[in-house]
């Protein structure tokens, strides 16, 4: 009689789970989603993040098991408890992992339904109520081994075995496993806090998130952990990470609408693995709850303030980009450092950019390092010559950068230029120890490079640097200087330089990068300079790819009294504000 009234049930599973359901709206550009899907744990091209095989989720209240196909979620039962550990259904021994089984029987309507057979089978103390197949069963024991699992199978009328590369188990905190839940990739096991004050909080892992967790087990993997939360709420935890929410409260606002655009542009951006937005400087960088943080009041209110306010370009959200500093140099159009022009996103002026610790920066490399980098990355052109940029932006940035070598050249444009050697901006110049200043015929002072220049030497003869097969020599290119010659290049505080250790510049075996000269200072001194550079310095501004708004340019044009609207038009070019 039992066994046709389970089967009788079957019928109607479906109907329950996902008819009296809370809707997740549906994600669109056209207008602001309630919810956003976080990425906590998970697959990271970057190594910023990687899956769990366990995480524990806490509450200050009781937590709520539900069932998720990310549109649509049931709350199917209360834990009563506030803390629990969810882990993916493997059985581990001697440090290896392998499949758990597990014997199953009956078919069930509900959670209710299943958690109230369960007293049935209590002389199973490892018995517990799984959501599998589609529907409820009560799966007893984890077997390592499916022939000892066959072996309570046969004992029990109607009973299965079920095992599954996509199952979670949750655990209460002593181990005892409270529901097991297999969603076949379509559905998805959600856990959801009680609410405290009106809001949801949940930690996850050693964090406090508001919202819920979402688990998401794909075959043959570990866990991927999603935070759904409210797409405002989401915002006041990327406030604090990425600007100082104690800045004018205009600069804060520009912030928000900003933020909120850029959430909306890329919805799904990680859907491939299950979410919409990672929490990395992939995305935007998210902290999780502000309850009690630094700043937290400025945070929430700035995003009160401009609830539900979008930046759009001819009706649609604009792609906001934002980064930290240009160094108060113009910021760029967006073709010169990624591949296409956007109309709104202009090289505008930034001089009123408030001070910051990357308003300067400076890096230098021997030839060594930079020779290493590059292969890092596969690029081998042998021993570093020189490295050079080769083009700059109006506003100031490397264009086009080249790397010489005794075995041939490397080139790169746009934002590569600052990519190759992880430098802070685009935005630098290059010096080098073989660097001296000059004084051209026309009288005009300039600093170059030894390399490749015409030398004045003390005989009086001109000799330049060149490149011979694999060597580096001199040549004479003039036997007696004449004053008036224009491409000769003398020294700012003498006109001689002496030359050192270079012999008669016809010695093959010594090689270029091994020559060094003595330059002659007006008190007599010697400079030993290099013919190829040994180090090279960065001097750069600012921080980023600067493109869209510069966060410390929003701080300074708030502090000269521009409100958040104007400070969002200043850096997008063209745009409207709309709220949706």
């Amino acid at each position: 009689m039992v066994k046709k009234l389970l089967c009788g049930a079957v019928a109607i599973v479906f109907f329950v789970v996902f008819s009296s359901i809370n809707i997740l709206p549906a994600f669109s550009q056209t207008q602001i989603p309630e919810w956003i899907r976080i990425g906590v744990f998970y697959a990271d091209t970057y190594k910023k993040s990687s899956p769990v095989d366990s995480v524990k989720i806490e509450a200050k209240g009781s937590l709520f098991l539900a069932i998720s196909d990310d549109k649509n979620f049931i709350t199917v039962a209360d834990t009563q408890k506030n803390s629990l550990t969810v882990s993916k259904d493997v059985y581990k021994k001697n440090g290896q992992e392998g499949p758990n089984y597990h014997v199953a029987v009956g078919r069930y309507i509900s959670y209710k339904t299943a958690e109230n057979s369960l007293k049935s089978f209590s002389s199973f103390k490892d018995a517990f109520v799984g959501f599998v197949n589609g529907g409820y069963s009560i799966l007893i024991g984890c077997f390592d081994n499916i022939n000892e699992a066959s072996k309570l199978a046969a004992k029990l009328s109607g009973a299965t075995i079920f095992s599954s590369d996509t199952m979670v188990l949750v655990k209460d905190e002593n181990g005892k496993i409270l529901f097991g839940f297999d969603g076949q990739a379509t559905r998805f096991l959600m856990i959801i806090p009680q609410k405290q004050n009106g809001i949801e909080r949940i930690k996850i892992g050693d964090r406090w998130f508001r919202g819920r967790a979402e688990f998401k087990r794909i075959k043959g993997s570990d866990m991927t952990v999603i935070n759904v939360t409210k797409l405002e709420e989401y915002l006041y935890g990327v406030i604090r990470m990425e600007i100082d929410p104690l800045w004018p409260i205009e600069a804060v606002k520009a912030f928000a609408v900003i933020a909120r655009t850029y959430a909306v542009r890329n919805l799904g951006k990680h859907q491939s693995i299950g979410f919409d937005l990672c929490p990395t400087d992939h995305c935007q960088v998210y902290g999780g709850a502000v309850d009690g943080t630094y700043g937290e009041k400025w945070a929430i209110a700035a995003v009160d303030a401009t609830r539900g306010e979008i930046i759009t370009y001819k009706g649609n959200p604009i792609d906001a980009v934002y980064f930290s500093s240009t160094g108060g140099i113009p910021t760029e159009d967006s073709e010169n450092v990624w591949r296409y022009p956007v109309e709104y996103l202009r090289s505008v002026d930034n001089s009123k950019e408030a001070k910051n610790s990357k308003s300067s920066w400076l890096f230098q490399f021997t030839k060594d390092e930079i020779k290493n980098m590059l292969k890092k990355r596969n690029i081998d052109i042998g021993d570093v010559l020189d490295v050079q940029a080769v083009e700059y932006t109006k506003a100031g940035r490397v264009l086009k950068l080249k790397v010489v070598g005794t075995q041939g050249e490397y080139e790169c444009q746009k934002e590569a230029t600052r990519l190759l050697f992880g430098l802070y901006s685009q935005a630098y110049t290059i010096t080098t120890d073989a660097d001296v200043s000059v004084v051209e015929s026309s009288g005009k002072v300039k600093k170059v490079r030894i390399s490749g220049q015409k030398i004045l030497f003390e005989d009086g003869s001109v000799k330049r640097a060149v490149e011979t097969k694999q060597a580096q020599d001199f040549i004479e290119a003039q036997n007696i200087l004449p004053q008036t010659a224009e491409s000769v290049y003398l020294s700012t505080y003498d006109e001689v330089y002496l030359s050192e250790n270079v012999g008669s510049f016809e010695n093959e075996a010594q090689t270029y990068s091994q020559q060094y000269i003595n330059v002659v200072n007006p008190d007599g001194s010697l400079d030993k300079v290099p013919l190829v550079p040994t180090t090279y310095t960065f001097n750069g501004k600012g921080w980023g790819h600067g493109v869209g708004m510069s966060q410390w340019g929003a701080k300074g044009l708030a502090e000269s009294g521009y409100n958040y609207k104007q400070i969002i038009k200043h850096y997008y070019t063209g745009v409207e504000i709309e709220k949706r």
